[in-house]
């Protein structure tokens, strides 16, 4: 059988360049490093200023060889069968069931369901699939609040996922995001749709005059300090719900502040993220 031998080892964070240069005279091809089990990683946010918080002292090191080489190490040995990636990719990622009658599936998947609504989505080359919690929260208010026939925005779109979850339910459907290929991406999820939809890179203040001045329902799957800094833009161009997410449980305040002159009327959290629901202009 084909594959990988793997080797394992605890060690000191200041010894991984040491070890990964004798790993590598043995014949390492590859090397991963991890933290051990129950350390949670420190994570520098886009948001966060002054020094960068030290590392945990222990890491996990891999190394990967083509052939176990004939000496003693301390640590723990596996071997990994080598694998078609493409089809195992394939056989991780399953239909998304946002609700009884919408689903995120990728293009291989059989959907033959009456009511039901697949929205194809490409996983390897997209910005979001809906697996995630802040996606997922997003797509279950597009599924809520979308009205056949109105118009959607979604602010910082990546793959498009959720304009075109809209687009399925009727609505005419624009986003926008900085990445230009991001909006690639959303352009090419568009077409395998076979749904019409408007993407641009243009910030959200300067949108294209093709794009409409007002929008039946917004969605923005962005950081706090992101939506709290687009505001202004957001109510302006919202005259329906704003539904936002990607919101970290402990920052979500801030956007509850930002968007305060509209009434609350989703305010969820699940595990570290918080998903927030806005009422229409007037509502």
């Amino acid at each position: 059988m084909r594959g990988w031998h793997v080797y394992e080892v605890q060690i000191a964070r200041r010894q991984v360049p040491d070890v990964t240069k004798q790993l590598a005279s043995l014949g390492a091809s590859g090397f991963q490093e991890d933290l051990p089990a129950g350390i949670t990683p420190i994570l520098r946010q886009p948001w966060d200023t002054g020094p960068v918080a030290r590392q945990p002292r222990q890491v996990v090191l891999r190394a990967w060889f083509d052939a176990r080489p004939d000496v003693a190490l301390p640590g723990q040995w596996s071997f990994q069968p080598e694998e078609d990636w493409n089809e195992g990719w394939k056989q991780h990622f399953k239909p998304i069931h946002v609700s009884s009658r919408l689903i995120v599936a990728a293009p291989w998947h059989e959907i033959d369901a009456p009511g039901v609504i697949p929205v194809l989505i490409e996983p390897g080359n997209a910005f979001g699939t809906g697996d995630h919690v802040t996606t997922h929260a997003c797509l279950t208010a597009v599924d809520r609040y979308a009205v056949p026939g109105g118009t959607l925005l979604d602010v910082g779109c990546g793959s498009g996922i959720l304009a075109l979850a809209g687009a399925r339910l009727g609505m005419r459907v624009f986003g926008n995001d900085l990445d230009v290929e991001a909006v690639q991406a959303a352009d090419r999820a568009a077409e395998l749709n076979g749904l019409a939809a408007r993407f641009t890179a243009a910030p959200l203040d300067s949108l294209p005059a093709d794009f409409p001045p007002t929008y039946d329902l917004v969605v923005a799957n962005l950081y706090a300090e992101v939506l709290s800094a687009l505001a202004a833009d957001l109510l302006r161009v919202a005259d329906g719900p704003i539904a936002c997410a990607g919101i970290l449980a402990d920052r979500a305040g801030l956007v509850r502040t930002a968007l305060g002159e509209r009434t609350l009327l989703v305010d969820e959290t699940s595990g570290d993220w918080t998903h927030l629901v806005f009422s229409g202009r007037g509502a």
